[in-house]
């Protein structure tokens, strides 16, 4: 994969890192065993990741369409900042760097987090052993609604895409890219029944 850079791919700039995050937070914990019945609820969520906005074309001569940074036009940051469907972190990235070149991992995601759910019924039977039914809930919000639990997070897109070059007045012309701007990625709801032998 090749570097994101601003101008000659031999002259890289110290930024963050691909797969920088501010906050990470893992919260695990089983209750006590009542009448065989136990819960157990775990939640993982994450802050802070890091992406980047490309120009969509080889902006700077080195033959690759892919890892040249955007360069935010002003006509374009107020586009973006009046499209309901885009999103904030896209919004305060191309703000920053408005009438600039946007910085390698510049913008910056907000926070996004997971509810796993797992109840589990044990039965022992005396002298051959226990049986144990399960059933864990992954993304348990998503299942009380579809609008909770949902990855709202960017990662590397093209801003815009060069769709040629004026003669005439010797600049690129563009078009801007309208798909992906309101991000949503992640797993809906999963449930899985499980059942256990010991003996």
């Amino acid at each position: 994969m090749s570097t994101l850079v601003s101008g000659d791919p031999r002259n890289l700039r110290m930024s963050y890192s691909d797969n920088q995050f501010r906050n990470k937070v893992v919260i695990y914990g089983n209750s006590p065993t009542i009448a065989g019945f136990t819960l157990g609820i775990r939640y993982a969520g994450m802050g802070g990741t890091r992406f980047s906005v490309t120009a969509g074309g080889n902006v700077n001569g080195d033959f690759v369409d892919s890892n040249d940074l955007a360069y935010i036009f002003p006509n374009l940051t107020q586009t973006l900042i009046d499209n309901p469907e885009v999103g904030q972190a896209l919004k305060n990235y191309i703000t920053d760097y408005n009438n600039k070149i946007a910085e390698r991992n510049g913008g910056k995601n907000g926070f996004y987090g997971v509810w796993d759910v797992r109840v589990a019924k044990k039965i022992k039977f005396e002298k051959i052993g226990a049986f144990e039914l399960s059933v864990d809930i992954f993304n348990v919000a998503n299942l009380l609604n579809k609008e909770w639990g949902v990855n709202k997070s960017y990662s590397n897109m093209s801003l815009y895409r060069i769709t040629g070059f004026d003669q005439v007045t010797k600049q690129l012309k563009y078009s801007l890219n309208t798909s992906g701007l309101e991000p949503l990625t992640g797993n809906p709801y999963q449930i899985q029944i499980g059942a256990k032998y010991s003996f």
